[in-house]
C-alpha cells in the first residue's frame, strides 16, 4: 500500500520533470523567431493558470490510481542524469533548424535514397518541423525531448492514462494469457509503461520507423515478452480476432483520414470479441470548448498536415463505424483517452 512518503516521492519526481521541460520550453521560446499571426479565426484560449491547474489535476488522478493499486508507480524511463543532459543539448542544437523550417527558410527535406523511399508518402514528412521526420537515429533520439517540451513535461502522464482502462479490463484475467499490440509504438514509451505495469503480458510494438523501433528496444530492454516489428498501421500483420489488447498513443492525428479510418478498422479486425482497444490522442473540438483555440493554433505553429481534420472529427464516431463501441473516456490535460470494446453486432458492407 502506498505511503505518505511514496506520495511525496511521486510528487517530487513529477514536479522536477515538469520544471525541467517547462524550462526548456521557456528558453526555446526566447530562441525562436516570432511566427506571423494567423489569418484565420481562433477559438477561446485558456489562461496559463487554467492549464497548470488542469495538469496538476491529471497528476493527482494518476496518483489516486496508483494508491488504489490499479497499477504501480511509473519508472523513470531515462534514469541517467547524463542522458537527460545529452538529449537536452541535442534538442537545443537542433532548434535553429526547426525554426528555419517554421519560417520557410529550410525545405521539408528528406534526402532521396536515405530516408525510407519505400515508405508511404503520408509518412515521409517533417512532422513538427523536426529534422529527418521519423526516419533517422538522430530524430529518434530527439523525439521524446521535443514532445515533452511541447507539453511541458506532461506527455508521459497523458500516455499513462491508458493504464486505468487496461487495469479495469485485466481484473480477474491472467496477464500471461493475454496478447497485446501497440499500434504505431514509436519510441515505445506507452509500450514500456504497459510492460512495467503488467510484465506477464505478451506485447508487440509495431511501427514503420526502424530507428524509432531501435530506440524503443533501448528503452524497454531485452525481454522475450515484448517484440518489436516494422509494419503499417493500415495493414496490421495479424490474423482476425488474434489479439486481446490493442493500444495506440498520439498516432491518429498524424494520419490522413482514409488511413485513419483503415487503421481503426484494422484494430477492430484483429481484436478478440472480449478484447479492449485504448486510444490516447489529442482532444478534439468540443471536448473542452473554452480551449478550442489551442486546437486551431497547433497546426499553424507546427507541421501537422492532418491535425485540423482530426480535431474537427470524433474518434468515437470513427471507431463506431469501424465496429468498436466506446466504454470509457477521459479528457487528460490536452489529450483524450478512449477505451473501446468490439461491437458484437457485425456490420454489413
Amino acid at each position: 500500500m502506498a505511503s505518505s512518503l511514496d506520495r511525496l516521492s511521486y510528487a517530487a519526481r513529477q514536479a522536477a520533470r515538469v520544471a525541467w521541460y517547462a524550462g526548456h520550453y521557456a528558453a526555446g521560446r526566447r530562441l525562436l523567431k516570432p511566427m506571423p499571426k494567423p489569418d484565420f479565426a481562433i477559438g477561446p484560449m485558456p489562461s496559463r493558470g487554467e492549464m497548470t491547474s488542469d495538469m496538476r489535476a491529471l497528476f493527482e488522478r494518476e496518483w489516486q490510481d496508483i494508491e488504489a493499486g490499479l497499477f504501480p508507480e511509473p519508472p523513470a524511463l531515462t534514469p541517467d542524469p547524463g542522458e537527460f543532459l545529452r538529449r537536452s543539448l541535442l534538442y537545443f542544437n537542433d532548434l535553429p533548424k526547426v525554426d528555419a523550417r517554421r519560417h520557410g527558410e529550410l525545405d521539408h527535406e528528406l534526402p532521396v535514397g536515405e530516408q525510407g523511399d519505400a515508405l508511404p508518402g503520408y509518412y515521409r514528412q517533417n512532422f513538427h518541423f523536426q529534422s529527418d521526420g521519423w526516419l533517422s537515429d538522430h530524430s529518434a533520439t530527439l523525439y521524446d525531448t521535443q514532445v515533452e517540451v511541447l507539453f511541458t513535461g506532461a506527455a508521459d502522464v497523458m500516455r499513462r492514462r491508458a493504464l486505468r482502462p487496461i487495469a479495469e479490463w485485466l481484473a480477474g484475467r491472467s496477464q500471461r494469457g493475454q496478447r497485446g499490440l501497440d499500434v504505431g509504438c514509436g519510441t515505445g514509451r506507452l509500450l514500456a509503461f504497459v510492460h512495467n505495469a503488467w510484465p506477464g503480458l505478451r506485447l508487440v510494438g509495431l511501427d514503420l520507423s526502424a530507428p524509432y523501433l531501435a530506440e524503443a528496444r533501448r528503452l524497454i530492454g531485452r525481454t522475450a515478452r515484448v517484440k518489436l516489428m516494422e509494419g503499417a498501421v493500415e495493414r496490421l500483420p495479424f490474423d482476425n480476432a488474434s489479439l486481446d489488447l490493442v493500444v495506440s498513443s498520439f498516432l491518429l492525428h498524424e494520419l490522413p483520414r482514409d488511413i485513419r479510418v483503415r487503421a481503426l478498422a484494422e484494430m477492430a479486425r484483429v481484436l478478440k470479441s472480449d478484447g479492449l482497444v485504448v486510444i490516447v490522442d489529442s482532444m478534439q473540438k468540443g471536448d473542452r470548448p473554452d480551449w478550442d483555440g489551442l486546437l486551431d493554433l497547433f497546426p499553424h505553429y507546427f507541421h501537422e498536415p492532418y491535425y485540423a481534420d482530426y480535431v474537427a472529427g470524433s474518434v468515437a464516431t470513427w471507431a463506431t463505424d469501424a465496429g468498436l463501441t466506446a466504454v470509457a473516456s477521459e479528457r487528460a490535460f490536452l489529450s483524450k483517452v478512449t477505451a473501446f470494446r468490439k461491437d458484437p453486432s457485425p456490420r454489413s458492407g
